[in-house]
């Protein structure tokens, strides 16, 4: 198969031809890839970002002490079409058409075949063609981890905050407190897009969302309220729209912790970001010291939060059935639309990693097999073959030269 590589932290990206994967493990499922989304995490891991702690994730979940993050291929997600299944997958079969999220310790779907689990995939929407599913997984089950996991928002019915995981284990009836308003820093991206459309399929009243101007006319029609981070009266816009129950950073910035201050006090209000500084800390301070220099950071601003009765957390992204379930439902009934800027060839990766490495996206970046065209300067019947050797040989052609048996004359 061909697959995009980066033999190391150092080196450019490389289209490759590589054996193709092999199931090792029963729920694993493998997905003849169609198209895949490029997210900003892409070509930052591409050049060794979350190395430290990654390798390791990568040698816990292969028991192999000896195991390497790189050669790396990137990719977190894609859409496309179930080639072998393992034995314990129960819910697809060879041949269904799919999206799937991608471990983020695992080859990634920047490459023709990739490996997935059953609880990392759902089917491929029916009205929508694999370039636009490609684009809404990794970013969907990201705001779902904020959202659901850190911020416990009911994602089954008016937004609520409540203790989603005491609710699960303990099985009680507890006080739900409405999320009436929710604010979006970074509204304009990927991620960004995706939470206002999941927000507003749940019945969030009011969704606010920071972006720049070029995204605003997006934004606003996906739902939300769009505030432009570089006006200059944008913290009395966001004043005027709060106070909010969530706050929600897909990016960081001084505006995002400043918002703290227009968060409903002593109501059980969430600031939770997907901005961690983890991987960060740990490339540079390595392993143990970079997660406790993480851990002092995040106490640090949790403990300043809760004295101002708010809580703060960092979330990170989490492969989530339930969202990818959701997923397709809400995109059948019309409720998430993927916001898609740009579909490029798998050919164009390199352009691909260059435009989104600069965060001023205003949708998702996708790279589809199916955009690939083949550049043919002439095809020639299979008994005019010597001819078609001569040419080659001189390698002065404008494309390929294809023989064909249909061409070949009665």
């Amino acid at each position: 198969m061909r697959a995009w590589v980066a033999r190391s932290p150092t080196d450019p990206m490389e289209l490759k031809t590589l054996p193709s994967p092999v199931l090792t493990k029963p729920d694993q499922v493998l997905i003849k890839v169609k198209a895949a989304s490029v997210n900003p995490v892409d070509p930052m891991m591409a050049k060794g970002y979350g190395m430290e702690i990654l390798e390791v994730l990568k040698r816990l979940d292969a028991f192999d002490p000896s195991a390497r993050r790189f050669p790396l291929t990137p990719g977190r997600d894609c859409a496309g079409i179930v080639e072998a299944i393992g034995p314990a997958v129960k819910g697809i079969k060879p041949g269904d058409e799919v999206m799937a999220v991608v471990p983020a310790v695992w080859a990634g779907s920047h490459a023709e075949y990739v490996i997935s689990q059953e609880a990392c995939c759902s089917r491929k929407p029916s009205n929508l063609n694999f370039a636009e599913a490609a684009a809404m997984p990794y970013a969907a089950n990201t705001a779902w981890a904020a959202l659901v996991c850190v911020a416990r928002m009911n994602p089954r019915s008016k937004p609520s905050l409540f203790l989603y995981n005491c609710y699960a284990v303990y099985g009680k009836d507890r006080q739900l407190i409405i999320a009436e308003r929710v604010l979006i820093h970074g509204g304009g991206g990927g991620v960004g897009t995706m939470a206002i459309q999941m927000l507003k399929a749940w019945g969030t009243d009011k969704v606010v969302a920071t972006c720049s101007e070029d995204s605003a006319i997006t934004v606003r029609k996906l739902g939300a309220i769009p505030v432009d981070y570089r006006a200059k009266d944008a913290r009395d816009q966001l004043i005027e729209e709060g106070p909010y129950e969530v706050v929600f950073d897909c990016a960081d910035s001084e505006l995002a912790r400043w918002s703290d201050n227009i968060m409903s006090a002593w109501k059980n209000s969430v600031h939770v970001s997907v901005a961690s500084p983890l991987l960060r800390d740990t490339d540079r301070y390595g392993l143990l010291q970079g997660l406790i220099t993480t851990a002092v950071k995040h106490f640090c601003r949790s403990y300043e939060s809760a004295l101002r009765g708010r809580w703060f957390s960092y979330a990170f992204f989490m492969p989530s059935q339930e969202c990818m379930q959701q997923l397709t439902k809400f995109a059948e009934d019309g409720k998430i639309r993927p916001v898609v800027e740009r579909v490029q060839s798998f050919d164009k990766l390199p352009e691909a990693y260059e435009k989104v490495s600069a965060l001023h996206g205003r949708g998702k970046t996708v790279l589809s097999w199916e955009a690939i065209r083949p550049v043919v300067e002439r095809v020639q019947p299979f008994d005019k073959l010597p001819e078609a050797y001569e040419k080659v040989s001189a390698l002065h052609g404008r494309g390929k030269t294809v023989l064909s048996w249909e061409a070949v004359a009665n």
